[in-house]
């Protein structure tokens, strides 16, 4: 979400840059207001669908433009739900929504991160700046058009890319909930949902996407803490997170209960306490694809401490533990997952690793204390 606003010239407020997501890595996003601040409190909450249009900046003509004549000057209504702008992710756009004309955007559904952050605090008729760069830490990202190529993500001859400025424009949106007030029932479908939707990005290779989605979900389900059902369900063969082979009857639910995220079930205290083993779980894979081992540790710990026989995660943190060359915490990681899997050949194969990595930094470490002391 945005952050601290200064105030420049003519009382424009310039707010703190914070960082956010999309399918090609972490960029710094800076809003800046282009007019006074409208007046009033009402603003997009979780589940409010706004009617917004983005125009990059060497476009300003289409937004200061007269309205087009054939195009609907229509408020968002209660039933625009349906009406959603369907627009698929890609791992080659910044902004992932069409530019220059009026769409419908859904708050919570994440089909953008960074416009999703940029509407939080904005009020019906305004419209903002904004500037997006690429983050220094990683270099992965699309060039400032939004639309390149694999070729193009270094910006050619190992140059920065340039920033992308476009202007949001916020024509009207439907009503929302702030996450406090919702009911446990709705709270639990909008946990289903942040964790389906997890789930389809990283099958589709949008890891960090994934990653938010799990983190969104996470974040959700602890505040359900206290307000399960406290009848208890059968706990089936429900080993942790899976993300090829999710359970079939859990995915069935959350497409009846997560259709306009009004949800009438609320979950069990295993059902709650399961959820948010798959999700430390499934988020520590996202975290080890991403190269943070530290947080991937984090993650699996999390899930290993709610659910001690959980073998993913015992394997997810043996893994993150090898990353971060801790081998004695690797070697009981693995041991615990053949522990519960007598025949895991990827625990055995793990644990050979360990042993040859550990024994290769040993010498390495040996040669330079003898040169050190020759």
């Amino acid at each position: 979400g945005s952050s601290m606003a200064t105030t420049g010239k003519e009382g424009i407020a310039t707010e703190s840059p914070w960082i956010s997501v999309t399918p090609g890595g972490l960029w710094e996003v800076q809003r800046r207001w282009t007019e006074p601040r409208k007046q009033g409190d009402h603003t997009p909450l979780m589940g409010s669908v706004c009617k917004i249009r983005i125009c990059l900046k060497s476009h300003r003509e289409i937004i200061t433009q007269s309205q087009n004549p054939n195009e609907p000057e229509l408020a968002v209504s209660a039933d625009s739900e349906e009406q959603v702008t369907q627009h698929p992710r890609s791992q080659q756009s910044v902004l992932q929504v069409p530019l220059d004309r009026w769409i419908l955007l859904r708050m919570g559904d994440g089909q953008c991160d960074i416009m999703e952050s940029c509407l939080e605090g904005m009020r019906a008729g305004e419209t903002c700046e904004v500037t997006v760069r690429a983050c220094q830490k990683d270099s992965r990202q699309v060039p400032s058009d939004g639309r390149g190529t694999q070729s193009d993500r270094t910006g050619g001859e190992g140059k920065s890319l340039p920033p992308l400025c476009f202007f949001l424009q916020l024509h009207s949106f439907s009503p929302g909930q702030e996450t406090w007030l919702m009911t446990p029932a709705n709270k639990w479908a909008w946990v289903q949902s942040h964790k389906k939707k997890g789930t389809e990005r990283f099958r589709k290779g949008d890891i960090w996407g994934a990653a938010h989605s799990y983190c969104c979900a996470v974040k959700l389900v602890i505040t359900l803490k206290g307000q399960t059902r406290g009848d208890e369900v059968d706990r089936g063969d429900q080993d942790g997170a899976d993300l090829t082979s999710q359970h079939v009857k859990g995915e069935e639910a959350g497409e009846k209960e997560t259709k306009g995220t009004q949800g009438s079930h609320i979950p069990t205290e295993e059902e709650y306490r399961t959820m948010k083993v798959e999700l430390h779980s499934n988020l520590s894979l996202c975290q080890l694809r991403l190269g943070q081992p530290i947080k991937a540790r984090d993650s699996s710990s999390k899930a290993t401490e709610l659910d001690p026989v959980n073998v993913k995660a015992w394997y997810r943190h043996g893994q993150a533990c090898l990353q971060l060359k801790d081998f004695e915490e690797a070697r009981q990681s693995f041991g615990k997952v053949l522990e519960l899997q007598p025949d895991s050949a990827s625990a055995l194969n793990a644990l050979k690793q360990v042993n040859a990595k550990a024994k290769e930094f040993d010498s390495k470490l040996g040669h330079r204390l003898s040169k050190m002391f020759s």
